[in-house]
C-alpha cells in the first residue's frame, strides 16, 4: 500500500500538467482531492459534454444562502485534470477537505476573522495564517534571485518542464519553511485533521495507490501523520449545518477572487495560453497582443511583433531564466507596440491577461425552483447570460419586448442587477435601454431569495411583502411603487397601497407627501404602454393628493427661509405634476387650495409669491389682482427684505413675466426706484438670487427693456386718441406681410 501526495498550487497549469504525467505514470486505485465532501455527489456533472470550465461548485446553506462558497474550477487546475481523470478512467474520486456541514457554521463575529482563514493555494496560504512579517516563499525566492515569490513559482512550475519527482521537491521545501513555525490557526489544523482522516478511510479499505492532491502547504501535515486518536479529538463535536451543493457557470476575472480554497489567480487568461501552448517562446502570445490592438484600432506591424519577441526572450537571457515570462513580455509589448505608454496595456491586461471566459454547466444541474423560472424565462426571452456587457433597445410596444422589461424590471426589485437601466434623450415612454453584465455572484443573488417563492414573479410579491413591512417613512414606499409598477406586480402593488395608505395617516409631513405624491405622477404614464391597472395608481395618487391638499395652507407659515426655498420648489414640482395628469377634478382643487394660501396672512413670502405666480399662470387671477398682489408685497410698510423673497417666489425662473408683461415690469421699476439707497444695497443679494436663474438670452432681453423709454410699461386707455385714417393706411401692408 502506496501514498502519493502531490502537492500543487491550485489554478496552477504547470500543477495541472504534472498531476497529469504522475497519475497516468502511478495509475492510483483512488484519487483524493482537497475540495468539500458535499461535492461529491454532483462530480458526475464534470464529464458532461456541456460542461466547461471555468465552472464554480457552489455550497450553500439553504436557510440562508448569504453563507456560501465557491470552489472555482479553470481547465488548467490540477484539480479539475485530476478529477476530469478519475471520470475517464473509472477511479474513484474522493473529496477530503474540512466538510462544509461545519465549515459555513455561522460563529460569533469576534471568533471568524482572525481565526476562520479559508485556505489558499501557496503563497497566498502561507501569508495568512503563519504569524510571520514574511512570506515563507519569499525565502525560496530570494535565494533564486526573484523578487517576487509568485514569479519564482512560475518560472520553476509554471512555465519550465520538470523530472518527475518536483512534488518530492516541493514537499521538501514547504516541510522546510514550516519546521519550527508556530501554526495557531484551530480551522486550518481541523482541516489537516480531516484531510488525514480521509487517507486513513481510503487505507482501511485496502485501495493499494493512493494519490492525493492538495495545496502544497498541506504536503507536511499529511505526510507526518500524528496518532489517529489526536485527530479524533480535534475533530470531536464540531458544529453541523445542512449543506447543499451545485454547479455554476464561472469566469475568468472571478477566478482573481479568494474563495473556497481561497487562491486568487492575477493572470487566468494567461495561465489558460500556457496550459494550452506550452512550448510558446512567446511568438503566438505577443501574435494575440497585436490582434488585440487591431481590433482596437491601433496600428501593429509583424515588425512589431518580430522585435517584440526578440527583445522578451533576451531580457529572459539577461535574466538567467529558461524562457520569457509574463513579465518580460509585458515589458516587451509595452517597449515595442506601445512606445513605452502604459495605458495602453490595459487592454492586454483586460483581454488577454484576465481574459473574458466564461464557462456553462449542464441543463440538468440541480437548482432550486427560482433559478428554473429564472432560466426558463431567459430562453423564452431569447436573451443570452454572458460575462460581456451588451446594450439593449426595447420597443415596449411589442411583446417579446414588454416581457423582457418586465423581466429586468422584477430582477431589479430582487436587487438581481443583471440589467441596468439607461437614460434614453426624447419624450416618448415606449423604448427602454438597458446594459446587460452577468457575473457569477448573480446566483447568489439569485439563491438568496429562493425563500420568497419558487417563481421570480411570486418572490418579488412576497419579498415586497416583506421589505413594506419594515418600511417607516412614505418616502421609502413610494421609490418602492416606483419599482413595482414597471414590473407588472398588481399583487405587489396593492400590498403597498396598504402600507402607503396606513404611513399617510400617520404623517402630517407635507413635504413628504409632495415627495410620495411627485413620482406617483411620473411612473403613472406606463399605464398606456404597460397596461398596468390605472385604477390602481389613481386610488393611490388621490389618496396622498387629498391628504396634501388639506395639510398645504397651514404647512405655508411659521417655517424659516431655508424651509420657504423647499416648500415652494415642491409646490412648483406639484403644480406641474397635477398639469401633466390632466385631471380636471384635481387641478380645481389644487388650484383652490393655492388660493386659499394666498388669502392666509403671515404666509412666508417666497411661498406666498410662488402661489400668486402659479395662480397668474393658471388665469384664476388676473392681471388687475395680481398687480394688486405686487403691490401689498412691495408697500412701503414692508420690509424690504420680506418685498425681495416676494419676488424671488414669483419671478423665479419666469423671466418672461418680466419681458412681456409691462403692467409687472412697471409695478416692478417703480418699486426699485422709490427704495433708498440703503435699502437698495440690502436686497441687491437677494434679487440677485432671483436673477441669476435667467438664461444669458433672457438676461439680454430684460437689459434692452430698461434701456427703452420711460413710458413703455403705460397702459392703453379709453382717453388715448386714436388717428383712425393713419391706422387704415397700416393695414395693406400688414395683410401683404401676413399674406393675407
Amino acid at each position: 500500500m502506496s501514498v502519493h501526495l502531490l502537492g500543487i498550487r491550485h489554478h496552477g497549469p504547470g500543477s495541472a500538467r504534472h498531476v497529469l504525467e504522475a497519475l497516468q505514470n502511478l495509475r492510483p486505485d483512488v484519487i483524493l482531492v482537497e475540495g468539500p465532501p458535499e461535492g461529491e455527489a454532483i462530480l458526475k456533472w464534470v464529464g458532461d459534454q456541456e460542461m466547461k470550465p471555468p465552472v464554480a461548485l457552489l455550497a450553500y446553506v439553504p436557510d440562508n444562502p448569504k453563507q456560501s462558497v465557491f470552489y472555482p474550477f479553470a481547465e488548467f487546475s490540477p484539480e479539475w485534470q485530476a478529477i476530469v481523470y478519475g471520470l475517464k478512467n473509472k477511479i474513484p474520486v474522493r473529496f477530503i477537505d474540512m466538510p462544509l456541514t461545519h465549515k459555513l457554521v455561522e460563529v460569533p463575529a469576534e471568533e471568524s476573522p482572525e481565526n476562520a482563514t479559508p485556505d489558499i493555494g501557496m503563497a497566498d496560504e502561507v501569508a495568512d495564517f503563519i504569524p510571520v512579517t514574511k512570506n515563507p516563499l519569499s525565502h525560496l525566492a530570494e535565494i533564486a534571485g526573484f523578487d517576487d515569490q509568485e514569479e519564482w513559482w512560475e518560472h520553476h512550475f509554471e512555465i519550465a518542464k520538470q523530472p518527475e519527482d518536483v512534488f518530492a521537491s516541493i514537499g521538501e521545501a514547504i516541510g522546510a519553511l514550516r519546521e519550527g513555525l508556530t501554526e495557531n490557526n484551530k480551522v486550518e489544523k481541523i482541516r489537516e485533521a480531516f484531510m488525514r482522516r480521509g487517507i486513513r478511510q481510503a487505507e482501511r479499505e485496502m485501495y493499494s495507490s493512493i494519490t492525493v492532491i492538495c495545496g502544497a502547504w498541506h504536503v507536511p501535515a499529511l505526510q507526518n501523520m500524528p496518532k489517529q486518536k489526536d485527530d479524533d479529538a480535534l475533530l470531536k463535536n464540531l458544529p453541523k449545518t445542512k449543506i447543499e451543493t451545485t454547479w455554476i457557470p464561472w469566469t475568468n476575472d472571478r477566478l482573481a477572487f479568494e474563495s473556497g480554497y481561497g487562491a486568487g489567480l492575477d493572470s487566468p487568461g494567461w495561465y489558460k495560453h500556457i496550459w494550452n501552448n506550452q512550448n510558446d517562446d512567446g511568438t503566438r502570445w505577443l501574435t494575440y497582443s497585436a490582434n488585440v490592438f487591431r481590433s482596437n484600432k491601433i496600428d501593429i506591424s509583424s515588425a512589431h511583433i518580430i522585435e517584440a519577441v526578440r527583445l522578451a526572450n533576451t531580457l529572459a537571457a539577461l535574466r538567467n531564466l529558461s524562457k520569457a515570462g509574463l513579465k518580460e513580455l509585458n515589458e516587451a509589448t509595452q517597449t515595442v507596440m506601445c512606445m513605452g505608454d502604459d495605458i495602453q496595456m490595459q487592454l492586454i491586461r483586460s483581454e488577454l491577461i484576465i481574459g473574458n471566459d466564461m464557462g456553462s454547466v449542464p441543463a440538468g444541474i440541480p437548482q432550486v425552483p427560482l433559478q428554473k423560472d429564472f432560466e426558463q424565462q431567459v430562453k423564452s426571452l431569447r436573451l443570452k447570460v454572458i460575462n460581456e456587457e451588451k446594450i439593449l433597445n426595447l420597443d415596449l410596444r411589442e411583446t417579446n419586448g414588454l416581457q423582457k422589461s418586465i423581466l429586468f424590471h422584477r430582477l431589479l426589485i430582487l436587487d438581481i442587477k443583471w440589467a441596468k437601466q439607461r437614460y434614453i434623450s426624447g419624450k416618448g415612454t415606449f423604448k427602454e435601454e438597458w446594459l446587460l453584465l452577468w457575473y457569477p455572484e448573480l446566483s447568489i443573488a439569485l439563491l438568496e431569495k429562493a425563500p420568497w417563492g419558487n417563481t421570480v414573479e411570486s418572490a418579488c410579491n412576497h419579498y415586497l411583502k416583506h421589505i413594506s413591512s419594515n418600511c417607516g417613512h412614505l418616502a421609502q414606499i413610494t421609490e418602492l411603487v416606483s419599482k413595482v409598477l414597471p414590473a407588472d406586480l398588481h399583487e405587489g402593488v396593492q400590498i403597498l397601497l396598504t402600507r402607503m395608505d396606513e404611513l399617510a395617516a400617520m404623517t402630517s409631513d407635507i413635504a413628504m407627501l409632495m415627495d410620495a405624491f411627485i413620482p406617483l405622477t411620473e411612473v403613472s404614464r406606463y399605464g398606456n404602454v404597460r397596461k398596468t391597472d390605472q385604477e390602481t395608481i389613481g386610488a393611490i395618487l388621490q389618496s396622498i393628493f387629498f391628504r396634501l391638499n388639506a395639510g398645504l395652507p397651514s404647512s405655508c407659515f411659521g417655517i424659516d427661509e431655508e424651509q420657504s426655498v423647499l416648500v415652494a420648489d415642491k409646490i412648483k414640482a406639484v403644480n406641474k405634476a397635477i398639469l401633466f395628469l390632466d385631471d380636471e377634478m384635481m387641478k380645481n382643487a389644487w388650484l383652490e387650495t393655492l388660493a386659499t394660501v394666498l388669502k392666509q396672512k403671515n404666509v412666508v413670502p417666497l411661498v406666498h409669491g410662488t402661489c400668486c405666480k402659479l395662480l397668474y399662470d393658471s388665469k384664476v387671477i388676473g392681471k388687475e389682482e395680481t398687480a394688486l398682489e405686487f403691490s401689498r408685497a412691495l408697500s412701503g410698510g414692508n420690509d424690504p427684505s420680506y418685498s425681495a423673497l416676494w419676488i424671488e417666489g414669483f419671478l423665479k425662473d419666469a423671466a418672461t413675466v418680466l419681458v412681456f408683461d409691462h403692467e409687472i415690469w412697471e409695478i416692478l421699476n417703480n418699486w426699485l426706484s422709490e427704495v433708498s439707497a440703503e435699502v437698495f444695497l440690502e436686497v441687491v443679494p437677494l434679487l440677485r438670487r432671483t436673477f441669476a436663474t435667467y438664461t444669458p438670452s433672457e438676461k439680454n432681453s430684460i437689459a434692452q427693456k430698461v434701456k427703452q423709454a420711460p413710458t413703455l410699461g403705460r397702459s392703453f386707455t379709453q382717453k388715448d386718441e386714436v388717428d383712425v385714417a393713419r391706422a387704415e393706411m397700416v393695414l395693406p401692408v400688414l395683410e401683404k406681410i401676413l399674406g393675407f
